[in-house]
């Protein structure tokens, strides 16, 4: 063991971890580009189509479907069921093992991501009314826009669906920078569009963009594919010889047995958003609910997903690699710290997020026709959605452990039971809430479904994933993030009233001070009160400063 290796474990740090680490930040970074290029692309959207005309709800309803279809079908099938079979064969077998298994899965996604969408494609008409009108209060001029937007958006869904396959193969192969950046590519074509074709081929020309768009995270990952030789094992049949045919088909029936139980269980997040979306359709006239919804939703996922979609895609492999190996107690501690992390950025985040829901809508999409009534319903459902930060984080990370134990079971229940939460509160809290009530249900769903995988893994592990110190830390973080909500809320009315002119230095002013306040607010609370996991950030921050 290095001096440093040693040094650090006398100090409770794990080398693995600070590797770990020094990954998830350069994922971030790299995230954090695409990220901004996709609000920039919002609001591009926002300004050009606002929430309330024919455009903006076509475009925002033609658009989410091929995606929704994608994820209650494949999307967490192909990380889910795929990698830790993969991950099996990259340790126990060998790399053209693994290729051959992926070239084969990669396959059948393709054949039946292409049927899927060429039915989609003949049947729009139908599947349009089925998920956003009823026939007697349709606007036909926004049905008729909607279905040929459609027709040209659902091809998405099997582009995606090789993107993510391949996503998996090098995340596995311990590639994750360029799968990261998959959305600077798609965003940038996108942006391209509206920065020089907006005004020559509108909504329609926009609809084949986002198809170019996605088709660019297929080709960015190519390259990186035909390094590994996957290419070269993808045009070979991999089921040419007895001594590989076996195998393989034995690996794919595991991967087709572990697909129904995980298929459902990944329904939670896009079975959810569609009833939301459902619950809001006759709000404010028809449609600018969806619509805002939607921008919401978008803002939401960019900030959240940043972080814990980052450690998500870091964790999963390694936890596979653990539970390959039967290595229990480190898969325990391993999660158990992984756990602390989330509760240590996601709880401050929820209530930061929920004090300037506000400022920061006005920041990102006010302008063009994205005006007072849009930013008020959008900032609303924002305040709510923020609510199941924490829920979402942990659903998301406890469910790729299940997933590691080819656990399907688990994230199944939890998420019939979340899914049946949301229905019941996303129509029930409407007449109170408006717009709301859909993003609490979401919410609140997120989190029950976190909570009854937290149970659920518990009871399996050798040791307790939610113990007496988690208990005390969160208790801190709670404290701490109420003091920095009431902080920053304050901040924010205050610098509203002297900065009141809306100019564009104005509205960062009023967004970033009162933030920049709560965040030294929760640091400094934190170093005080000793939350241990501040005091790990700040030494792994001050070695990265002076090394």
């Amino acid at each position: 063991m290095t001096s440093k290796n040693r040094e650090n474990r006398e100090n409770g740090e794990n080398p693995k971890s600070s590797k770990i680490a020094n990954t998830v930040v350069l994922m971030m970074l790299i995230t954090l580009v695409g990220k901004i290029m996709g609000i920039l692309r919002d609001r591009m959207q926002g300004v050009y189509f606002g929430t309330d005309t024919i455009e903006s709800i076509a475009f925002t309803q033609a658009s989410l479907l091929p995606r929704v279809f994608l994820d209650i079908m494949f999307a967490s099938v192909l990380s889910a069921s795929f990698i830790p079979i993969f991950n099996r064969y990259l340790e126990k077998q060998d790399k053209e093992a693994a290729l051959n298994l992926a070239a084969s899965f990669v396959r059948i996604v393709f054949l039946v991501t292409a049927a899927v969408s060429l039915l989609a494609v003949l049947f729009a008409e139908p599947i349009y009314m089925l998920f956003w009108f009823d026939a007697t209060t349709a606007n036909p001029q926004t049905v008729s826009l909607g279905i040929m937007l459609l027709q040209i958006m659902f091809p998405i869904m099997l582009i995606s669906g090789l993107a993510f396959s391949f996503t998996g193969i090098l995340q596995s192969m311990g590639q994750f920078n360029i799968p990261a950046a998959m959305s600077i590519a798609s965003n940038g074509v996108i942006l391209l569009y509206y920065w020089l074709f907006i005004d020559y081929f509108g909504v329609v020309g926009l609809a084949v963009a986002f198809l170019l768009g996605w088709s660019m995270q297929v080709i960015i990952q190519i390259p990186f594919l035909l390094k590994h030789g996957f290419f070269g094992v993808l045009v070979r049949n991999p089921l040419t010889s007895k001594k590989t045919q076996n195998p393989q088909k034995s690996a794919l029936k595991e991967i087709g047995k572990l697909t129904l139980p995980v298929m459902v269980a990944s329904w939670l997040a896009p079975v959810n958003f569609l009833v939301n979306n459902r619950a809001a359709i006759n709000l404010y006239g028809g449609g600018p609910g969806v619509v805002a919804l939607n921008y919401a939703n978008n803002l939401y996922a960019v900030i959240t997903g940043l972080f814990v979609l980052s450690l998500a895609n870091v964790l999963f492999p390694a936890l596979s690699k653990l539970a390959a190996h039967d290595d229990w107690q480190q898969y325990t501690d391993f999660l158990r710290s992984s756990l602390r992390w989330l509760l240590f950025f996601l709880v401050p985040m929820s209530f930061g997020l929920m004090a300037v829901a506000w400022p920061l809508v006005v920041l990102v999409y006010q302008d063009g026709l994205f005006q007072e009534e849009s930013v008020r319903i959008t900032a609303t459902a924002l305040f709510f959605f923020s609510m199941g930060i924490l829920g979402f984080g942990l659903q998301a990370i406890l469910s790729r452990a299940c997933f590691a134990l080819k656990d399907g079971k688990s994230p199944l229940i939890t998420a019939l039971i979340a899914i049946v939460i949301n229905a019941v509160l996303s129509f029930a809290l409407v007449p109170a809430l408006e717009i709301g009530g859909p993003a609490l249900a979401s919410a609140a769903a997120v989190t029950v479904a976190a909570a009854g995988l937290l149970f659920r893994l518990q009871r399996r592990l050798p040791a307790p994933l939610w113990d007496k110190q988690t208990t005390w830390n969160m208790a801190k973080i709670l404290a701490l993030s109420t003091l920095m909500y009431a902080a920053v809320s304050f901040s924010v009315e205050i610098f509203s009233n002297i900065f009141s002119s809306a100019t564009l230095l104005n509205r960062v002013i009023i967004l970033v001070v009162p933030a920049s306040v709560g965040l030294m607010i929760y640091i400094a609370g934190a170093l005080i009160i000793k939350v241990p996991e501040s005091r790990l950030a700040m030494r792994w921050l001050l070695d990265k400063f002076t090394t």
